[in-house]
């Protein structure tokens, strides 16, 4: 599932969510051709909300790592120049 612009996509109406059950929803996606611009049949995926919590934990884990990677590299490129 592709949430990327999200929020862009839904005020343009390019997608749209629909809730199925407490913990599962759909996700309707516009599609066109790109060589005429021609509206396709809707692409549409279904999705469970734990499994998008999950995913969000996940993406939030690896961030903090990378934060904390950053400011690794950060304090070496200061040593370096402390050196010179």
């Amino acid at each position: 599932m592709d949430l990327k612009n999200f929020s862009e996509k839904e005020q343009k109406g390019l997608v749209a969510v629909v809730r199925i059950t407490e913990n599962a929803f759909a996700v309707s996606y516009k599609r066109f051709d790109a060589g005429t611009g021609t509206e396709l049949a809707e692409e549409v995926v279904g999705g469970n909300l734990q499994e998008l919590r999950e995913r969000k934990t996940n993406l939030q884990t690896e961030i903090d790592e990378i934060d904390a990677f950053i400011k690794k590299v950060e304090a070496l490129t200061s040593q370096n120049e402390e050196k010179e």
